[in-house]
């Protein structure tokens, strides 16, 4: 089970650096929308509130229509619910994924 949820997590992540492409890119989104982001994706790890974090991340990705969005968003509907360590270490990734882009939209 251990290495299947591995490679789960290896297409999720694979997938999520094609999502973050597509907000990259975006004009559409603020520096500060995506800060707000983050900041409620880490309220909920840190409560291992997975509704809610799934919420959150559904809201925001659903006001891009791409086909990369709908494949990553299949891949987490597919592990979803997790254990709490793995939700966590999921949870994480994402949050630093989001961190990690500079969007084209400005402030």
């Amino acid at each position: 089970m251990k290495g299947k949820t591995i490679k789960l997590f290896s297409e999720i992540k694979q997938s999520f650096n094609k999502v973050l492409n597509v907000i990259a890119t975006s004009e559409r989104v603020s520096t500060r929308y995506i800060e707000g982001l983050i900041y409620s994706l880490l309220s909920a790890v840190k409560a291992n509130d997975q509704n809610s974090f799934l919420n959150y991340l559904i809201t925001f990705l659903n006001t891009f229509n791409r086909e990369e969005i709908s494949e990553f968003m299949r891949k987490l509907y597919n592990v979803f619910p997790l254990p709490e360590e793995s939700f966590q270490k999921l949870g994480y990734l994402i949050i630093m994924g989001f961190m990690s882009i500079k969007v084209r939209g400005g402030e």
